[in-house]
């Protein structure tokens, strides 16, 4: 694998596990089982109910 500059080093992060047998919905940097969720999880996010998010960290939601 090359990094794009060619001459930074380059991390790869990986997961897996064992199937959840559930229905995945996904939405930005949101994970959950239905589009509902999502909805709410980004309500919750842009009314704070996450706790303080770092202004480096947020994402513009399209």
């Amino acid at each position: 694998m090359r990094a794009g500059d060619g001459d930074a080093t380059s991390e790869v992060l990986t997961f897996s596990g064992p199937p959840i047998r559930q229905p995945v919905a996904m939405g930005g940097p949101m994970v959950m089982n239905t589009r509902a969720e999502i909805d709410q999880a980004f309500r919750d996010f842009h009314t704070s109910r996450f706790g303080t998010v770092p202004r480096q960290a947020r994402l513009q939601h399209r």
